[in-house]
């Protein structure tokens, strides 16, 4: 009988499948792997490297030293040292800090990058800083020569606006971080949660700071928070309320007629040849706008386009409606604080109290997770940045095993059952 020769078939067997197609699709498959990281990897590390060592140098710059991250920390207790054992001369603590920490604060703000941050200092907590500095001194030199009418009214003033928008600006604001190191953020601390500390003391222990110091504070006064029959002036809310509008008024036409132009990239203000002035100064509101404020003011209230949005903070040029919102805001943040957290302050030092330890547990929560993302977050994401590609190309590369292995599972298959398939013969037996 004659038997067929199942080489002769159109399917190849399955020994010569796997001898001339099997190398090749191995080729494939170990090369794209290998190549890929040989090509990239070291790239990779040697980007790493240098990110790791430019996230170094601008923690350097920013003072993360072990002399800053000391001095910080010790500054600390001294600080609770003060508050506690000797609080009637906290507030020479509060002046000592503020000669320095101001002038410091300012050498940074004029080298900032890309804007100059100058008029920073026109910002209401900045101002409020300020008026108590040098209502302070004032006090302490002019003594006796002050009447005693204009030092209440100024310690009234003074206690609705620590223990309103500077309190509640302390508790809204992420940026005020107990930060050891970092001066900036340890500034942020200092004018928005040294004043209520200081102003607990003026209230609560007056007795204490008028025994050691008799001819600078009369804190004596009968203190009336809300306004009545006899009088605006003269109460807590009313002193607080003209000094808030002796601030809005000026800084809200400021703006409008200077302000909002600094920071634009096409200024109204002309040069002599009629170009448009360089953009040098910046404005808190500006960049409260574009860290993320005109996102959220377009999408929610106007239902602006996102499109719309991000070249207004390209460009700094943000609507009137939008500056008229964030005024109108600031306005009632401002009273809303005086009834909310100022006049809690002014029926119970227990309150008062509780709303400043309640303060410093947000300011050190927020600076351990900075110091978090130092040690732990930052690194892995520059990691990740850095491998990106080679992450990429090896999931690419496990797909392509993956599918090519099935493909050659599929081919062996058919492959299998071809050569046990028997072809029809055409001769006859014997």
């Amino acid at each position: 009988m004659e038997k067929t020769d199942t080489n002769n078939n159109n399917f190849p067997s399955y020994s010569t499948f796997g001898k001339k197609e099997r190398p090749a699709m191995e080729q494939v498959i170990t090369r794209t792997p290998s190549v890929a990281y040989r090509q990239g990897t070291k790239e990779a590390i040697q980007k790493v490297l240098e990110e790791v060592e430019l996230q170094a140098a601008n923690r350097v710059k920013d003072g993360f030293s072990e002399v800053n991250f000391t001095l910080g920390v010790l500054n600390c207790f001294f600080v609770l040292f003060m508050f506690n054992v000797y609080p009637e001369n906290f507030w020479i603590v509060y002046i000592f800090e503020a000669l320095f920490l101001f002038p410091a604060k300012f050498r940074f703000m004029i080298r900032a990058k890309p804007l100059n941050q100058a008029f920073y200092y026109l910002d209401f907590c900045w101002c409020m800083n300020f008026l108590c500095v040098i209502g302070l001194l004032a006090l302490f030199a002019a003594k006796d020569q002050i009447p005693d009418e204009v030092r209440k009214h100024l310690f009234l003033a003074g206690y609705g606006a620590a223990c309103g928008p500077l309190l509640t600006a302390t508790i809204s604001l992420p940026f005020v971080s107990l930060v050891f190191h970092h001066l900036e953020s340890i500034t942020s601390v200092f004018i928005h949660f040294y004043p209520p500390l200081m102003f607990y003391i003026l209230r609560w222990k007056a007795d204490e700071v008028k025994e050691t110091w008799p001819g600078s504070f009369n804190l004596d006064y009968e203190v009336v928070f809300w306004p009545s029959k006899d009088g605006f002036m003269g109460t807590v809310y009313g002193n607080t309320f003209i000094l808030y509008m002796l601030w809005y008024v000026p800084y809200l036409l400021w703006q409008l007629f200077i302000g909002l132009d600094l920071p634009r990239a096409a200024r109204r203000k002309k040069l002599k040849d009629g170009t448009p002035a360089p953009a040098v100064y910046d404005t808190v509101f500006h960049a409260n706008m574009r860290n993320g404020l005109c996102l959220d003011i377009g999408k929610k209230i106007w239902k602006r386009p996102k499109e719309l949005s991000m070249e207004q903070i390209k460009t700094n040029h943000f609507e009137i409606r939008d500056f008229a919102l964030y005024m109108s805001w600031h306005f009632i943040a401002a009273n809303l604080s005086m009834i909310m957290l100022a006049y809690p302050c002014y029926l119970s030092k227990y309150v008062h109290a509780f709303l400043l330890w309640f303060m410093a547990v947000i300011c050190t929560y927020r600076g351990a997770i900075r110091y978090t993302y130092y040690s732990t977050k930052m690194y892995g994401r520059i990691i990740r940045k850095q491998f990106e590609n080679e992450i990429q190309c090896s999931e690419e590369s496990k797909k392509l095993v993956d599918n090519s292995s099935m493909q050659e599972d599929t081919f062996t298959d058919n492959a299998s059952i071809q050569s046990f398939r028997i072809t029809p013969s055409t001769s006859k037996e014997d």
